[in-house]
C-alpha cells in the first residue's frame, strides 16, 4: 500500500501569517500556481483513489490533481481536517505569540500535552488520523496507490507514525506547501520513501522562514 501525501498549496492566511486551523481560507494566487505545478508533477502517476480534506485549500489542490485523473474515485474525508486551533484561529502569528506565549511554546515543543484554548486535543487528531490510515489500508489492496490531499499536522502525524517517532517531535518536520511525501506500508514495516519533495515547484516553493502561521 502506497500513500502519496500532499500538503495544500499556499493559502491566503499562510501568506499573511494568520492561524487558520479549520477555518476555510482559500488558496492564494501563489497557492493556485503551486497546485497546478503539483498536478502536472503527478499527472502520470497511477492512483486507485484520491482523498481530500473538505477545506477548500486542500480540496482545490486535490481538484487540480484530479483533473489529470478523471476516472479515479474522489472522496472528501473529515478525518483529514487540520487540527482545530480554537481561539488561535483568525489571529496573526504575532498576536498568538503575545497572548498565548506559554501555550504556543508548549505546542511547538510538546504538542502531545497541548490543548489549544477551545481547540482540539492532540489525542483527538492523532486518533482520527491513524484511524483514517488504518481504514484506507484495509479498504484498498496491498498494491494500491492512494493520493491524500491534506494539512500540515495530519501529514506530520502519518510520517512520525511510519518512522516510529515520538509525536512530540513532529514540529521538527517541515512540510512545504504543495509538496509530496510518500509512505509505503509493507507487511512488516512502513517505509518513508520521500519527505516534503518540492522540486516541481521551482521558484514557487514557499520557504519555511516566510510562513509564521500554519
Amino acid at each position: 500500500m502506497r500513500i502519496i501525501l500532499v500538503r495544500h498549496g499556499e493559502s491566503e492566511w499562510n501568506r499573511i501569517g494568520r492561524y487558520q486551523g479549520q477555518q476555510d481560507a482559500p488558496l492564494s494566487g501563489l497557492g493556485l500556481q503551486q497546485a497546478e505545478a503539483l498536478a502536472k508533477r503527478l499527472a502520470t502517476e497511477k492512483f486507485d483513489a484520491i482523498y481530500s480534506s473538505p477545506l477548500q485549500r486542500a480540496r482545490r489542490t486535490a481538484d487540480a490533481i484530479a483533473r489529470y485523473h478523471p476516472a479515479v474515485p474522489f472522496l472528501e474525508d473529515r478525518a483529514l481536517l487540520e487540527i482545530n486551533h480554537g481561539d488561535w484561529e483568525g489571529l496573526y502569528a504575532g498576536e498568538v505569540r503575545e497572548r498565548y506565549a506559554e501555550a504556543l511554546d508548549e505546542w511547538r515543543t510538546f504538542p502531545t500535552r497541548c490543548q489549544m484554548p477551545n481547540g482540539e486535543s492532540f489525542s483527538n487528531i492523532l486518533k482520527r488520523t491513524l484511524n483514517f490510515r488504518e481504514r484506507v489500508c484495509r479498504e484498498h489492496g496491498a498494491n494500491a496507490t492512494v493520493l491524500v490531499s491534506t494539512h500540515d499536522v495530519v501529514i506530520k502525524i502519518l510520517i512520525a507514525d511510519a518512522l516510529g517517532m515520538h509525536m512530540d517531535r513532529i514540529n521538527r518536520l517541515w512540510i512545504t506547501n504543495a509538496s509530496i511525501s510518500v509512505v509505503e506500508y509493507a507487511d512488516d514495516l512502513p517505509f518513508l520513501v520521500s519527505l516534503s519533495e518540492a522540486c516541481h515547484l521551482g521558484h514557487l516553493e514557499t520557504v519555511r522562514e516566510k510562513q509564521e502561521a500554519i
